[in-house]
């Protein structure tokens, strides 16, 4: 198997385990905004530190890449995130998944449209099969659709930031270290966060031992390994395919929060993920 399909797989194994730790650390009644600041206020540290040891000269980059990797951070990172980890106050753990994944849909169409990318069969077919995934699992052909309209939304606007992040990335930081990417992206992402609410309760202690252990899962297991591997996936594979192979996220999720959270999962959940699972497989064949 590829470099670009294995780090794809584990990234996505990862980012499934995510909503564990958000909704554990929400409930210490901390805010999506402030959790994700401190989340970055650990992980940047960490990220250029690695870095420094392993990779001196991906500190080194051009004026352009540097405001490439800005808008990144700024447009993509945050609000990716931001709606992400909103999401969970008001959706399960697997719903916000399988609505994250709608995202391969919205890089299908780019590609196909704005890159002229050819149209193939199997392609269609596994895009179409994950959204029919997508859409049982909502119970939305049975009238009984009884999920948070507002956390529907912010799932899919996150979504979407996200398949903007997996193309913009493709298209303009190819000639970059996937940690590098992920450093400065993430660096900048924190200052917006800061300009925007600047975290008072950090530097006044307000941290309880169990957000800061919470916290520092997410920046390492749920930011550092799985944002790397995915940079690292798309410069192997392309955005397209790392788009389908994300969909591993949300079997991830729902086994995690079933077991975990004990969160409920219907039948139609769980033909829905195996379609998004077969749709998977498609794409890798």
């Amino acid at each position: 198997m590829k470099k670009g399909y294995i780090y794809s797989i584990l990234s996505a194994i990862l980012f499934g385990s995510a909503g564990l730790f958000v909704k554990l650390a929400f409930v210490g009644g901390i805010d999506s905004i402030s959790l994700l600041t401190l989340q970055y206020i650990i992980a940047v540290p960490l990220m250029f530190i690695l870095m420094y040891i392993f990779d001196k000269k991906s500190f080194f980059i051009t004026k352009v890449q540097l405001l490439r990797l800005a808008v990144l951070g700024v447009v993509g990172n945050t609000f990716m995130t931001v709606f992400y980890y909103t999401s969970f106050k008001y959706l399960p753990m697997q719903m916000v998944a399988i609505l994250l994944y709608t995202y391969p849909l919205m890089v299908f169409v780019y590609s196909t449209v704005f890159k002229k990318n050819s149209l193939s069969y199997k392609k269609l077919f596994a895009v179409v099969l994950a959204f029919l995934g997508c859409v049982l699992t909502l119970d939305i052909l049975f009238g009984n659709f009884k999920y948070s309209l507002r956390g529907v939304v912010f799932a899919l606007i996150c979504a979407m930031f996200y398949a903007f992040m997996n193309i913009y990335s493709e298209e303009k930081l190819q000639g970059l270290e996937p940690l590098a990417i992920n450093a400065y992206s993430t660096f900048f992402s924190l200052i917006s966060l800061m300009i925007y609410k600047f975290p008072i309760f950090v530097f006044k202690g307000d941290v309880s031992l169990s957000l800061l252990g919470y916290t520092t899962i997410l920046a390492i297991f749920c930011e550092i390994i799985p944002l790397t591997l995915l940079y690292a996936a798309i410069k192997h594979i392309g955005s397209l395919k790392v788009s389908i192979i994300g969909n591993l996220e949300i079997p991830t999720a729902m086994l995690v929060s079933f077991f975990i959270l004990h969160e409920q999962i219907g039948y139609m959940q769980i033909i829905g993920t195996g379609l998004v699972v077969y749709a998977i497989y498609s794409i890798r064949k």
